[in-house]
């Protein structure tokens, strides 16, 4: 009796992927690059491993992709990427706690076939899931750090420990957000034992701190501990006093966090910021006023004289600083204003006895004197007040608006570290879509085709 069709094509195919990987795998291998070939994928990653030294390395490797084609994750063995997850896994095939061949996949998604396997060969106790994305990487210690957790290792006894953690840190690092990165959670846990504040330590976290420099260990420590202590803090000028401060260590080791002051450190980092820019841009110019007339406007707000004006922007020195100012990239627009195709105003309001705020950026066309664009703080929209202000400039000097501008009113915008967690899960989302999407077309192929052999 013969075997049906679909059988014997499943038969065929199983029987070729297996017999591939064994030939390859008793073969003396060459290093060999991958090229868009499941032989040469395969190939590639047993160059890697020896037959002679840490024999266990290769035959695992062999055992996971036998036993995952036995799962049916097919598209799991095409994927170079998730075809390394397994490499990574081998290389720990001598601590595996579990026996391979009884690990059954639960999921269609590739991702969760691999974080449960993970789980199956390493934990016998509960292991941070943020430390799965160790296997996905390349850094090895990250890897023994979860084997060494799932047999039950104190996060404080972990090998090659980059940082002093206390009980408390040793704690929140287990229990630190899935979606951070091993040195995030690092950084996280660091700040909450310093007595940071959930939505700090995540600020924290996902700054150049996350960084881990160990020969600057100590002195990074205090500053962890610095910023620790406060409640408001701004991701965009965290980066920027870190880069800062790594400069005044690097420079002068005995430079410490003593007696200093966050309002102090920005002021300095900012300074610090504008001479490295400055010196490292190759030419900068300055230019003549535009002769538009600047806006000008009062108003009494609870007693106090409030005055609403525009400044233009006539040197690369003021656009650098009205770019560090506002988050944005003004600073780029020097050789436009001097060569006389734009000029750039800053819309600022004044409080006696208060410092100047500065609320928008705009940028003048020249000569058609239109407002080509005007953005505020990290590019977003100007506010209400802000627009009537521009529209009063409008209708009281020679400027033109380039289109209608259409107020719309602002949402409550999420935290940095918020929208750090949302683009992350939205990738996640259009990965796993796009997935769904190619499997849906594979299996409708494959009905059609089998109705055209039937």
């Amino acid at each position: 009796m013969k075997t049906n069709w679909n059988t014997q094509k499943k038969i065929t195919r199983q029987g070729a992927y297996v017999a591939l990987v064994e030939k390859i795998y008793n073969e003396n291998n060459k290093p060999q690059r991958y090229n868009g070939s499941i032989e040469s994928m395969l190939r590639e990653f047993f160059s890697k491993t020896s037959k002679k030294k840490y024999l266990w390395k290769r035959k695992t490797l062999k055992r996971l992709l036998v036993h995952m084609y036995n799962q049916k994750c097919y598209a799991l063995l095409r994927n170079y990427s998730y075809v390394t997850v397994l490499h990574n896994i081998s290389a720990f095939g001598n601590v595996i706690v579990r026996d391979i061949e009884d690990w059954k996949s639960t999921s269609c998604n590739e991702q969760d076939q691999l974080n449960d396997l993970i789980g199956y060969c390493f934990a016998l106790y509960k292991t941070p899931s943020f430390l799965e994305q160790a296997f996905f990487l390349s850094d090895k210690k990250h890897m023994l750090w979860y084997v060494q957790l799932g047999k039950g290792k104190s996060v404080k006894d972990l090998s090659q420990m980059p940082i002093q953690l206390t009980s408390k840190m040793a704690h929140e690092f287990r229990n630190a957000p899935s979606f951070l990165t091993v040195n995030e959670a690092l950084r996280y846990a660091q700040a909450i034992g310093f007595g940071a504040s959930t939505k700090v330590a995540k600020l924290i976290a996902f700054s150049r701190l996350s960084i881990i420099r160990e020969e600057q260990e100590i002195f990074l420590a205090t500053v962890v501990q610095f910023f620790s202590k406060e409640d408001d803090l701004n991701v965009n000028e965290l980066d920027d006093v870190v880069d800062y401060l790594t400069h005044k260590y690097c420079e002068d080791s005995s430079f410490s966090m003593k007696n200093r002051t966050y309002s102090g450190l920005l002021n300095q980092s900012e300074e610090w910021h504008r001479v490295v820019y400055l010196k490292e841009k190759d030419t900068t110019y300055s230019w003549s006023t535009s002769g538009i007339k600047p806006l000008y406007y009062e108003e009494i707000i609870d007693n106090k004289k409030v005055v609403y004006k525009t400044e233009e922007l006539l040197s690369s020195e003021e656009l650098y600083d009205e770019g560090s100012a506002m988050q944005h990239c003004v600073a780029e627009y020097d050789n436009d204003c001097e060569e006389g195709r734009c000029s750039i105003f800053s819309l600022r309001k004044e409080i006696e006895g208060e410092p100047v705020k500065r609320l928008v950026t705009l940028e003048i066309g020249l000569p058609s004197y239109e407002i080509v664009q005007a953005k505020s703080k990290c590019n977003q929209q100007p506010d209400r007040k802000s627009m009537e202000l521009i529209n009063h400039w409008i209708d009281n000097s020679q400027l033109r608006q380039k289109s209608e501008v259409v107020y719309h009113q602002p949402q409550n915008e999420p935290q940095a570290y918020e929208r750090l967690v949302e683009r992350r899960q939205m990738n996640e989302r259009q990965g796993y879509d796009s997935a769904l999407v190619l499997k849906i077309i594979f299996w409708i192929l494959y009905f059609i085709l089998r109705t055209m052999m039937n």
